[in-house]
């Protein structure tokens, strides 16, 4: 297993194809070629998937009083009559994507984890193929599950309340889950379902459907998911959606929500990735898919444990709201390295 003072300072890392904003991402050095060669594969793709975050500030990235408002967008003074809500969020700060290539130096020779950092997870649950099965489904930081925990504690103070429970089966979102179930004081409350549906884009992963954990490896984890839950889309049906266009993705997503919508009733959390707020609310509210590059741009700006709400109106349909929680917003903290004190 790498030695950890093999961990180094973040560094700039550029998509070589689409990507249009440069990301600072912590990473672990490598010394083999191969390894870098593969490294490098996997921190282009992080990028691809999914953006951590911007790095020079925007405009409407500071608190404004006068901030910018699509025209779709409610307030909450416009809803007084709390008519059903649905909530969709991104999962929180996940591991690969704060410390890139983790996996060779976080597991030793019999495949035991042992964590190189704070903020890393204290002990990983088991789970087939170990520790490649995390290769594609990554775990929270420990950030990350603070940033769900508050968020959940803000929707409680808010009065918020959730009837049903939605999530995609990556980790890193049942994680953000059951944080968040845990601050709005309902992790025992709800069975969460798992609902392959609201997966992220396939074109993301030629190789298929990531080895989720398994639901009674989750169980086993002590994790509250519904066992007996049929989804709309099994991973089976989820596989043929390798090759989908940004437009078909899109479309399965909303597909999904409708399904979930109509056969509910009340206030629902989902709890899924940075494109389901755009890709599972889009077309509910009567617009077009966006997109490749619109959908590029639009997901730059949703961060972790981003929480989307929209309402239903009295002629059924849908529109945006503000959500009654505020977000939750905090600055990089790069590795510490302490041999820095010791330059001459």
């Amino acid at each position: 297993m790498p030695n950890s003072s093999q961990l180094s300072q973040p560094q700039h890392i550029q998509h070589q194809s689409e990507c249009i904003l440069q990301q600072e991402t912590p990473s672990f050095e490598i010394s083999s070629p191969h390894a870098m060669e593969v490294a490098k594969k996997r921190r282009d793709m992080e990028i691809m998937v999914e953006p951590i975050s911007i790095s020079t500030p925007r405009a409407d990235d500071t608190l404004s009083i006068n901030s910018d408002r699509s025209n779709e967008v409610a307030s909450l003074e416009a809803s007084p009559n709390k008519s059903r809500r649905l909530y969709i969020m991104r999962h929180g700060e996940r591991v690969d994507f704060t410390f890139g290539t983790w996996i060779p130096y976080c597991f030793d020779e019999f495949n035991n984890y042992v964590r190189k950092d704070l903020n890393m997870p204290k002990k990983l649950p088991r789970r087939q193929r170990c520790p490649d099965g995390w290769q594609n489904d990554s775990p929270l930081t420990n950030i990350g599950l603070y940033q769900a925990k508050l968020t959940g504690e803000a929707l409680l103070e808010c009065n918020a309340r959730i009837d049903h429970v939605y999530c995609s089966p990556a980790y890193r979102c049942v994680q953000t889950c059951m944080s968040t179930l845990e601050g709005l004081h309902l992790r025992n409350k709800f069975k969460v379902k798992l609902e392959p549906g609201l997966f992220e884009w396939m074109a993301w992963y030629p190789d298929g459907v990531p080895d989720w954990m398994s639901k009674s490896e989750l169980l086993d984890a002590d994790y509250n998911i519904d066992a007996s839950y049929q989804p709309f889309i099994s991973d089976t049906k989820l596989n043929e959606c390798v090759k989908e266009t940004t437009e078909e993705f899109y479309i399965r997503n909303y597909e999904t929500l409708r399904k979930i919508i109509e056969t509910t009733k009340g206030n629902i959390l989902i709890v899924a990735h940075a494109t389901t707020l755009d890709t599972c609310t889009r077309q509910l509210i009567g617009a077009e898919p966006r997109s490749t590059n619109e959908l590029r741009q639009v997901i730059h700006k949703i961060p972790y444990c981003s929480l989307g709400a929209v309402e239903e109106m009295e002629n059924g349909g849908w529109k945006l709201v503000e959500p009654e929680c505020l977000p939750v917003t905090h600055s990089k903290n790069p590795r510490f390295e302490w041999n820095v004190l010791t330059a001459t």
